[in-house]
């Protein structure tokens, strides 16, 4: 891709480069000292995504996942780093120039209810980036659009005209879809987009992200907490905890041969179907609370919870390549 950074882990087929990612929050009325208190929900995140691909991120509630990605699209103005879409670096453009490159990059949301206005019809709630964007000229244009999308995501034209409340939680997510689609993007970040929904209904949802990605050539970021899923539908994935990114690999050696001990530590917990598997399995239970981010500690931010801790870890662990594209923060490694 002419003009792409190049940089760490990248290629030219990168659509998508995030470089020394921060998003920290100040809090309310807090000092310490005179000084101001932030949350470093995301601190020094790098990654990139190719295009066409699926990166997954994963970690506990609370590690800075979704405000990751709401920062990669400017839902959160970053404290530092870089974004790079298409070559270009998104945190560097003003709220004018971000239009039309926010057509190309959209988000589905965890809550499926929350996410859509309920004083909206369906036909209002995909029609409005219709219209924001310009793509349409005329009312029939604008109906014949809406009906495609949601005949794309698996509703009908009847559906058009009712409210949000009048559906299921995975109908609504749907919805939720055909709104991300409606702009013809090539970028979704979708930030637990089943988390919300009953089992049953999960895996439906699933399968037509995956139709829809191999139809429009889309490139996703899958934020998640079940790891299952997470391997399902990504080609890498990433590993987050307390603001960093600890591991990133591809999905199959990171699930057979994971290297930090946190990543061990959550792939330990994941059920496997056959009983006799699951009985001579050894969970890996992480011991104390996960600290603050509004007070992280110094070195590796694991240290306080691995039963490996030792000197060095009071230097943060750089991630590093230790072979075939495998990332790892730790200085066991």
């Amino acid at each position: 891709m002419k003009g792409c950074y190049t940089g760490m882990g990248t290629d030219k087929r990168s659509l998508v480069n995030v470089k020394n990612l921060k998003k920290y929050f100040q809090m309310p009325r807090g000092t310490i000292l005179g000084e101001n208190v932030y949350l470093q929900a995301v601190d020094d995140v790098s990654f990139h995504i190719d295009e066409g691909e699926t990166l997954g991120l994963v970690g506990e509630s609370g590690c800075g996942k979704t405000t990751c990605g709401r920062t990669m699209v400017r839902l959160y103005e970053p404290t530092s780093g870089h974004m790079y879409f298409e070559g270009q670096d998104i945190f560097k453009l003003s709220s004018k120039e971000m239009i039309p490159v926010k057509q190309k990059m959209q988000m589905i949301f965890q809550d499926p209810y929350s996410s859509l206005n309920p004083r909206m019809t369906v036909s209002d709630i995909i029609g409005e980036p219709l219209e924001v964007h310009s793509l349409i000229t005329n009312r029939r244009e604008r109906m014949e659009r809406i009906y495609e999308l949601l005949n794309l995501v698996g509703l009908t034209r009847e559906h058009a005209n009712r409210y949000p409340h009048e559906f299921s939680g995975g109908q609504c997510q749907r919805i939720g879809i055909a709104r991300a689609l409606a702009v013809d993007p090539k970028f979704i970040i979708c930030d637990e987009p089943i988390s919300a929904l009953d089992v049953s209904i999960q895996a439906q949802v699933v399968n037509l992200l995956e139709e829809l990605q191999e139809q429009f050539k889309l490139t996703y970021l899958f934020i998640a907490h079940d790891l299952a899923m997470v391997k399902h539908i990504s080609v890498r994935i990433a590993v987050m905890y307390l603001g960093k990114v600890v591991e990133l690999a591809d999905k199959l050696d990171l699930y057979d041969n994971p290297l930090h001990p946190y990543t061990q530590a959550l792939l330990s917990a994941i059920p496997i179907p056959d009983p006799d598997v699951e009985r001579q399995r050894q969970r890996i239970i992480l011991e104390g609370e996960v600290p603050t981010p509004i007070n992280p500690p110094r070195g590796c931010r694991f240290k306080t919870r691995c039963k490996y801790v030792k000197p060095e870890c009071a230097e943060e662990p750089p991630l590093k390549d230790v072979g075939g594209g495998h990332m790892v923060a730790c200085h066991l490694i």
